[in-house]
């Protein structure tokens, strides 16, 4: 085990100067741009950034289109942050969790009410992680707000808490290990397990530990409002465009801007030097990690053979990639939800990983 801390310590020190530009990439730049810019030009989005990663280091990035479209235009840049939506949940309460299994804190293994009370006592880590709970895929949250507010608890519990104690409450709609269902519930669970080992919330945990050790500045929840200017604007409401305040109702409202499924901010090349961090673990640490809660499956190279890949979307417009083996990964950031949660990315994203597969 201390081998395996020195790695992760090793591992992030190499990665916290600043990205290393290779020339002459291998990923087909010119075509990645113009699939992107013929999604801004058919109002898919309002703009984007890519950063692509090609043997461990940054190879290529850059911003297309406008951060912002509404109340004024505003010109895209390559350190525009975003609200990253649920590819919040591998680079925070995933990788929180991988972290505290490689220390020896954690076990995938664990019941989940050894660290939460009265949770579902059938529950292990890896289920949250792998999204096997049996837990629902979401709830309703100006409709748990009304039950907090007209209940009185507000003197009695912290709205964040009485959402953790109705999750550790709700009826499943299957059993745990039964069924995959992808569940925000999950990763809001899986935050209150690190917080709880950690003694402190994870925006603060994530920001003064592993994060502070990559050299990532601005990544992290709930964002100073000296980087609002940065910030890409998500969707525009009856009272403005959510700017630094995270899309997501559940994390917004109940969680208070601090969740495990959504929250996070960051630029494309923090995402990218996460992504390069990630790859270079041991693959027993990742796996006993359950990967960081990344999907994970193998795609096929141009020799026929198979490679793993990792990847995780974010509703907002966000999305990694990350082949471990080939140490590659392609970092897509947009906010498509702006101004109006319109329009699909999944054919975008689909050709831009084809490009990235060697």
């Amino acid at each position: 085990m201390k081998n395996t801390i020195q790695s992760l310590i090793l591992i992030a020190a190499m990665w916290s100067s600043a990205a290393c530009i290779v020339a002459n990439p291998v990923f087909p730049k010119d075509s990645a741009d113009q699939a992107i810019m013929d999604a801004i030009n058919d109002t898919i989005m309002p703009g984007a950034v890519l950063c692509v990663v090609e043997n461990g280091e940054i190879a290529y990035i850059k911003a297309y289109g406008n951060r912002a479209v509404c109340p004024e235009k505003e010109t895209m840049t390559d350190n525009t942050i975003f609200d990253l939506a649920s590819v919040s949940k591998p680079l925070g309460a995933g990788t929180a969790t991988l972290l505290l299994c490689a220390e020896g804190k954690l076990n995938v293994n664990d019941f989940v009410c050894q660290y939460i009370p009265n949770y579902h006592p059938d529950v292990q880590i890896r289920h949250l992680m792998t999204h096997y709970s049996g837990l629902p895929a979401y709830m309703t949250a100006k409709r748990l707000e009304k039950i907090y507010h007209e209940r009185q608890l507000d003197s009695v519990i912290s709205i964040s808490d009485f959402m953790i104690d109705t999750i550790a409450r709700c009826k499943r709609p299957s059993a745990v290990g039964e069924k995959y269902r992808y569940s925000c519930l999950n990763f809001i669970s899986l935050q209150r397990v690190v917080e709880n080992i950690v003694e402190t919330d994870i925006n603060s945990y994530l920001r003064n530990t592993h994060y502070k050790k990559l050299g990532l500045p601005t990544i992290g929840w709930l964002p100073n409002d000296s980087l609002l200017y940065r910030i890409a604007p998500t969707e525009c409401l009856e009272d403005g465009c959510l700017r630094g305040k995270v899309h997501d109702p559940l994390a917004q409202i109940m969680m208070q801007g601090i969740s495990g499924n959504a929250g996070l901010f960051a630029t494309a090349e923090e995402v990218a030097q996460w992504a390069i961090w990630f790859m270079h673990l041991p693959a027993e640490t990742r796996a006993n990690g359950c990967n960081a809660g990344l999907w994970t499956d193998s795609v096929t190279t141009s020799t026929g053979e198979l490679t793993p890949s990792c990847r995780h979307t974010g509703y907002t417009g966000t999305s990694v990639t990350v082949l471990p083996e080939a140490k590659r990964a392609l970092v897509l950031l947009t906010n498509r939800v702006h101004p109006k949660d319109e329009h699909n990315l999944s054919a975008l994203r689909r050709i831009l990983n084809g490009y990235l597969t060697p």
